[in-house]
């Protein structure tokens, strides 16, 4: 009977040592889980918050530094406009002042019809014949003056338009609508793709970009960072098209603010400059070259703000 126990408890022993061994076995795996998902939060999560919260206060002071770009184009473009408005009252005074040499000239040539004999008036005719000469000289000066004012005025005019444009898409926190690029690099980890171009291109905070790719949308970013000539946006989740994977070189565009069509301006032609027909030959030089001068300026204010070359075409 006693050794019937002995053996019993010798088993009851064996496997109490199992099932011990057993547990302390799962225990440990446990602890090891446990430790590998704290080293998971503290060496990935913890840095992308922390670097999440440093890109948002970036984007905070960024934003700032826009609205005070802002204000200062808003302040060029008045005094711009003040420098138009005098160039207006200086047309003005030299298209009357036109208006009076010839008024004189026309007097003039009554005078000369009037005349009796040449003969007897051979000295008086030299004179006026002289009068005349300074007088039109005079009306060639002011016609020129007047020329180089309309075309002064056309680029002046050319440069406010910019900067209103400039400032209507940056106040709305939207990039500039001609920008054109390509993704130059894609962070799949943390969500965000770089761009070759920045502020210089019109890339503004905040703002958001599309992702084009056989003329459709595939995907939507948020501008995070911007500096001169790079910037980092975020990808939008849930944005990206299904069956859609984002890769270096697609083609970006600034997502534009959606607005009621502006009333047009009413434009105002510049008074017309009357010139003698006997010095129309004389003018018409002069005239070719403010044409060509207003021409010019124009278009290279008009490409001014074009979005930086792209390195991937």
């Amino acid at each position: 009977m006693q050794t019937t126990l002995g053996i019993l408890t010798a088993l009851v022993l064996a496997v109490s040592a199992f099932l011990g061994y057993s547990n302390w076995g799962a225990y440990k795996e446990k602890i090891a889980d446990r430790q590998k998902e704290e080293n998971t939060r503290d060496n990935t999560l913890r840095p992308k918050l922390k670097s999440t919260l440093e890109e948002r206060d970036e984007t905070k002071t960024q934003k700032e530094e826009q609205i005070e770009l802002a204000k200062a184009k808003g302040e060029e473009v008045v005094a711009q406009q003040a420098k138009i408005d005098a160039l207006k009252k200086d047309i003005a005074a030299k298209e009357t002042q036109v208006s009076e040499q010839k008024v004189a000239l026309d007097a003039l040539k009554e005078q000369l019809k009037e005349m009796g004999d040449l003969k007897e008036l051979a000295g008086k005719m030299k004179r006026m014949n002289d009068e005349l000469v300074e007088l039109q000289s005079n009306i060639d000066v002011s016609t020129s003056k007047l020329n180089n004012m309309i075309a002064e005025k056309t680029r002046t005019a050319a440069i406010v338009k910019s900067y209103e444009e400039e400032n209507e898409w940056r106040n709305a926190n939207v990039s500039n609508p001609k920008l054109a690029t390509k993704i130059s690099s894609i962070f799949d980890t943390y969500g965000f793709v770089t761009l070759p171009v920045g502020n210089n291109a019109g890339v503004v905070g905040g703002s958001t970009l599309e992702v084009v790719r056989d003329g459709s949308v595939v995907a939507t970013l948020l501008v995070k960072t911007v500096e001169a000539g790079t910037a980092a946006a975020e990808i939008v989740p849930g944005s990206v098209q299904a069956d859609t994977v984002l890769i270096v070189g697609d083609e970006i565009r600034p997502a534009l603010a959606k607005k009621a069509d502006p009333k047009p301006a009413a434009t105002v032609a510049p008074a017309p400059v009357e010139v003698d027909a006997t010095t129309a030959e004389d003018a018409e030089p002069a005239a070719d070259e403010a044409a060509a001068e207003e021409t010019a300026p124009a278009a290279e204010e008009d490409a001014a703000p074009a979005a930086e070359a792209d390195p991937f075409q």
